[in-house]
């Protein structure tokens, strides 16, 4: 079987821990690397255990009443918000941004998207969730798969804004468990108050060390990966059930489908061996649409030839 469903980078950085005999590290020394990848202070940011740890503890501390999420979005936001009592309002970014939402409410984006790995400029949107008084929490998760900007500069200028950040997608590790919280060293210290002194493994901590101490790690990783995209991009372009594809910063694609749904077309490609992501379950995503994360070049040949024989 080939799988294209993992949304983690195909490519791994070179770690050369051995994990059966780790040294127990200084979160401090990680904070450090950290502030020197990233450019931020180090006193602007907290770690946590995992992504949605990340998410529950921040939803949990902040404790407002409503949340706006752009989406389709990781349903993880939905999930949190409204296991925390939050009225959820939910507005398709594919349709209008500019939807009005209340005083004091959170609004979450991810930038880049999820599914269609689109970088928005926030400005806009930034100067109208400035102008009422709103929480900002933006997700960049998957921000390091291009050479887009952060939007940690706004971090100087409005307290009420939170960067999250999951190193597990593109440092190729779905078991990492360790995702930061950028933010004004006012709202971090708030925020640290609230949260275990001792809640981060010495396993994730060394690998996520090792991982940004490969400084070769992003500049071939997203080359390959942007290259293997754009073969990506082309052959679906030849194929006669591909309508359009969604111009994408990330390792993911969303596609459009024409004269076939996605459960016709997912099962078309599994007869022939091959796996593609259910996108089906996020908001706002009908059966029209499939994604896909990028790949191998070898594993993009195959489906090549299996897509032209559909």
């Amino acid at each position: 079987m080939i799988d294209f469903s993992k949304n983690v980078n195909f490519l791994s950085p070179t770690i050369e821990v051995d994990f059966n005999h780790i040294n127990s590290i200084n979160h401090k020394d990680l904070l450090i690397l950290l502030e020197k990848t990233y450019k931020i202070n180090k006193d602007n940011i907290e770690l946590f255990n995992g992504y949605s740890s990340a998410i529950y503890s921040l939803l949990k501390f902040l404790r407002l009443k409503f949340c706006f999420i752009y989406s389709p979005c990781d349903l993880e936001y939905k999930k949190a918000a409204e296991n925390l009592l939050y009225d959820v309002r939910l507005i398709n970014r594919f349709e209008n941004l500019f939807l009005p939402i209340k005083d004091n409410s959170l609004v979450v984006f991810a930038n880049p998207s999820y599914l269609d790995g689109k970088y928005y400029d926030l400005k806009e949107l930034f100067q109208y969730w400035i102008s009422k008084n709103a929480t900002i929490l933006i997700d960049e998760s998957l921000l390091d798969f291009c050479s887009e900007s952060s939007q940690i500069n706004y971090l100087d200028t409005y307290e009420k804004i939170y960067i999250l950040k999951d190193f597990s997608k593109y440092f190729s590790n779905e078991n990492l468990n360790l995702a930061t919280i950028f933010s004004s060293k006012k709202s971090i210290e708030k925020l640290r108050k609230f949260e275990p002194s001792s809640k981060i493994s010495s396993y994730d901590t060394n690998y996520l060390k090792q991982s940004l101490e490969d400084k070769k790690f992003k500049i071939i990783s997203n080359s390959i990966n942007t290259n293997n995209k754009i073969e990506l991009e082309k052959i679906f372009q030849k194929c006669s059930y591909i309508d359009f594809s969604i111009n994408s910063h990330t390792n993911s694609l969303l596609i459009k489908l024409k004269k076939i749904n996605s459960k016709e077309f997912k099962t078309k490609l599994s007869e022939k061996g091959v796996i593609i992501p259910n996108c089906l379950k996020y908001d706002f995503i009908d059966d029209s649409f499939i994604n896909i994360y990028v790949k191998s070049k070898s594993d993009i040949l195959k489906l090549k030839k299996i897509l032209e024989i559909l």
